[in-house]
Parts: structure tokens; C-alpha cells; sequence
């Protein structure tokens, strides 16, 4: 807060920010503190999540475009400063709202579950199961790529390499100093693999998804985060890092022709990639490149701002469709619907009627947000009721989880957690869908690779 009352008597008004739209940010920083008091009194993963996401992807936002006017979302239709409070305004009460539906299931008391009594055994199957996943995932530098269509069904569906490596961190998390030292080492190397392919392929966000994953198995362990000084010093080193890999990623986006395969194509472009030019000369750009990428609020904004221009894919139908062609009819489609996320390109960019088949010819997804999406979707201020139902529903469901296996108790929590945040992040409710479908048959085809004994019983659970 007092950065941002800084940065504005330094800067003055800009393109997208005045003195109300900084006064609505303090505004959202009292809140999102008195959301933390009462959370400290009674400890809650949701709540911490909910404020995780506004201080950083929307308050820090507002900072940022004080000091780098640019928005690349904001530039496809005519958005004002006064498009921006608006925004603001409806989330300030939609987190009321959400915040309520969330408090009103109040949290137990952290379960407590004593670990001394049961022991990891038969670990190495979990190397087993991290190499069958990377196995998948480099099915087509084995000679295999004639399966591209059934092999990216088996991807998406039943092996998902994201999901087998959150199930491995959450089992190393609960039994730690018992896991041998070797399996440990296979789950870390296949965490750096997953970071280096993310990166190749294009994907700027490999380190940020791995952190997610840690902070949501040890919100479903803990209920809270504890950072010692050392890992104070391990983000610090992070950061650069992540910056840089945003740069490496933002590079190769544009000039690689088939970004789902690695090899000469992409050691060759990368080559290209000036360490100096790009992220040290011209920081200052990329600086404005990360700040725009983490500006969920720019898309949150846009989407509400323009939601009467996206009508034609914020709707029931268009949903129905949407799920029919991407989720219940792999490898074939009913009615030429992309998702939601893939489909507002189409409009912005006047390429005609949303068309699956023709996603790939300039491949976009954009970002709503949980309030973006729900606001256009819903009947724009109507949309309260399905958002405090939301945050309602995914605290009952996380109460009411059952106990008898410790594994797959805190396995599924954090399960809820990872999906719980990526609906304030959305990309739309039917890709989330797709998401938990994906995670569900991976979850129940290799959840017995993760087994412990029980000392009192010496029987051995295979979840």
C-alpha cells in the first residue's frame, strides 16, 4: 500500500490508473489484511490462496502499470482508466462475497496424523512411475510419432506427466526423512525435466507451476506455510531465474514452427537467444513482458469490460458444445467448438465464428479469471450467487474427505486446492473440466504406486 501511494506521487496519473483506481487498490489491501487477521485466528488453505492471488496478481498489478504502461490485453478493444475501477469495484465485492461462501463451512482443526506409525515401503515404484510418464511424453523422439492422436489422448487422460509428479511431491512431503535418498533424487531430476521441456516448448510459467505445486501439498499437510530464512534466500535466487526463463520461453514462442516437439529446430533458435541483448540491455522490456503476463487483473478487467462483446461464448451453449468437442468426444468433434479460452481470439481479432479446427492456425488462450468468467457468463452482478456457491461448495467438499488412508487424504486435498486455485485463475470452466478429468483417470490408474506400512497392523496399503 504505501508503494503504491509512492509510486503514484512519483509517476502522477497514467493510461490506466488515477488517483481512485489507487485508492480502490488500498481499499483491496485492507481487505485482503482483514482477511488475513481472521484467517491467523482460525487457519484456512482457501483464504490464504484467495489473498496469495490478490496481492500478487492483481494489487501488485496496479503498482506495475503505474510504472509500465503497457498492456497488451487492454489493447483489444477501448479501455479506459474508468473500465479499470469498474473492474475493481465488483471484485472488491465479489471477494466479500466468495470470502463468505468460504467461512461459513468453518475449517476443523488440522488433522494431525502421527506419521511414526506408518513407514513408505516398495518406493521404487514411483521412479517407475515417473519414467512410464516421461516415457509418454517423449514418445515422438522414440520413433513413435506416427501414434501422435491416440498418444496425446493417453497424455491429456491417463498419463498426465504434472499431475504423477504433484502425486510424488505430496508422498515425499508427508513421509520426508523415510523416503531413501535415491527416489528422492529420480522425483527431483524428473521435476528439473519437467521445468527444462516446459521451457523449450514454450511455456512461461515451469518454475511458477512447480512452486504452486509445493504450496498447495503443504496448505493440504499443514493448513499454513511456514518460510525459513534459507528458502527466503532460495526465492531470491528464483526470481532471476524465473525472469529469465520467461525471457528464454518469450523468445522461443514466435519462432519455433511445432512447439510441442524438441530438437534441432529448437536448439537452433535457440542459439539465437542473446542473454545480454535481450534480458540484460533490453531488461526494461522484459520487465514489462513478466508484469503483463502475471496482470491477471488486465484479463479480469478486459473480460468484464467487454463481456456484452463475448456473449456469443459466454453462454450455456456454447459451453455444452465446447465440453461435447473437447472432453466427452477425444479425437473426433461434434460441433467445431474450441474451449472458451481458445475461442475470444476469434473476436478480438475478427477472425469470424469460433472454429476447434482452426485453433492451431494462430494458437491463443487467454485468461478470465474466476470473476471475469463468472461476471460475463452469469449476468454480470448476478454472478455473486454462483461465486459465493463456489467458494460454498469447494470448502465442503474439502471437509468432508475421508481419513482412513493418509496418503490419499492429503493427496486429495491438495487435489482440491490445485483446482480450487486454477478456478481463480481460469482459462475457462470447460478447460477446468478438462483439467480434473485428466487429473481423475490419472489419480485412480496409478494411486497404488504410492504405498506405506502400517506398524500396528503390518499390513501394507496400496491406496
Amino acid at each position: 500500500m504505501i508503494l503504491l501511494w509512492y509510486s503514484f506521487n512519483k509517476n502522477g496519473e497514467g493510461i490506466y490508473v488515477n488517483y481512485n483506481t489507487v485508492l480502490l487498490g488500498t481499499i483491496l489491501s485492507i481487505q485482503i489484511g482483514t482477511f488475513l487477521f481472521f484467517e491467523k485466528k482460525r487457519r484456512d488453505p482457501f483464504v490464504l490462496l484467495l489473498c496469495l492471488q490478490m496481492i500478487i496478481y492483481f494489487l501488485f498489478r496496479i503498482l506495475t502499470l503505474l510504472n509500465y504502461e503497457f498492456s497488451y490485453v487492454f489493447l483489444r478493444f477501448h479501455f479506459t482508466v474508468e473500465n479499470l475501477n469498474y473492474s475493481l469495484i465488483f471484485i472488491l465485492v465479489a471477494n466479500i462475497v466468495f470470502y463468505l461462501g468460504l467461512t461459513l463451512n468453518g475449517l476443523k482443526s488440522s488433522f494431525i496424523y502421527d506419521t511414526s506409525k506408518v513407514k513408505p515401503v516398495q518406493t521404487h515404484l514411483v521412479s517407475l512411475l515417473i519414467f512410464i510418464g516421461y516415457f509418454f511424453a517423449f514418445y515422438r523422439n522414440i520413433g513413435l510419432g506416427f501414434l501422435e492422436g491416440i498418444m496425446g489422448m493417453v497424455l491429456s487422460l491417463f498419463v498426465n506427466i504434472g499431475t504423477i509428479l504433484f502425486m510424488s511431491i505430496v508422498y515425499l512431503l508427508i513421509f520426508k526423512e523415510r523416503i531413501p535418498i535415491r527416489t528422492k533424487y529420480i522425483v527431483f531430476i524428473g521435476i528439473l525435466l519437467m521445468v527444462v521441456i516446459q521451457t523449450l516448448t514454450g511455456s512461461r510459467s515451469a518454475i511458477l507451476g512447480l512452486i504452486n505445486f509445493l504450496i498447495f501439498a503443504f496448505l493440504a499437510i499443514y493448513d499454513n506455510i511456514k518460510i525459513e530464512k534459507k528458502y527466503i534466500a532460495i526465492g531470491s535466487i528464483l526470481l532471476p531465474l524465473m525472469i529469465l526463463i520467461f525471457a528464454v520461453s518469450t523468445f522461443l514462442r514466435p519462432r519455433l514452427e511445432n512447439r510441442e516437439k524438441i530438437g534441432q529446430e529448437t536448439f537452433e533458435v535457440l542459439k539465437e537467444f542473446d542473454v545480454k541483448e535481450i534480458v540484460i540491455e533490453g531488461s526494461d522490456l522484459v520487465l514489462a513482458g513478466v508484469f503483463d503476463r502475471i496482470g491477471f487483473l488486465d484479463y479480469c478487467a478486459e473480460t468484464i469490460s467487454n463481456s456484452d462483446k463475448y456473449s456469443g461464448i459466454f453462454n450455456p451453449l456454447f459451453y455444452f458444445k465446447s465440453i461435447v468437442d473437447n472432453i466427452l468426444t477425444p479425437g473426433f468433434m461434434v460441433f467445431d467448438t474450441p474451449k472458451a479460452s481458445n475461442a475470444t481470439t476469434f473476436v478480438y481479432n475478427q477472425r469470424g465464428t469460433p472454429s476447434l479446427s482452426l485453433v492451431d492456425e494462430a494458437y491463443q488462450s487467454d485468461q478470465f479469471t474466476l470473476y471475469g468468467e463468472f461476471y460475463a457468463l452469469f449476468g454480470k452482478w448476478f454472478s455473486l450467487i454462483p461465486i459465493f456457491l463456489t467458494g460454498f461448495l469447494f470448502k465442503r467438499v474439502y471437509l468432508n474427505l475421508d481419513q482412513n488412508n493418509i496418503y490419499l487424504f492429503f493427496l486429495k486435498r491438495a487435489i482440491i486446492l490445485f483446482v480450487f486455485y486454477n478456478t481463480l485463475n481460469s482459462f475457462g470452466l470447460d478447460w477446468i473440466l478438462s483439467d480434473i478429468v485428466g487429473i481423475f483417470f490419472t489419480y485412480k490408474l496409478f494411486k497404488s504406486f504410492f504405498r506405506f506400512k502400517n506398524f500396528a497392523t503390518q499390513e501394507i496399503t496400496k491406496s
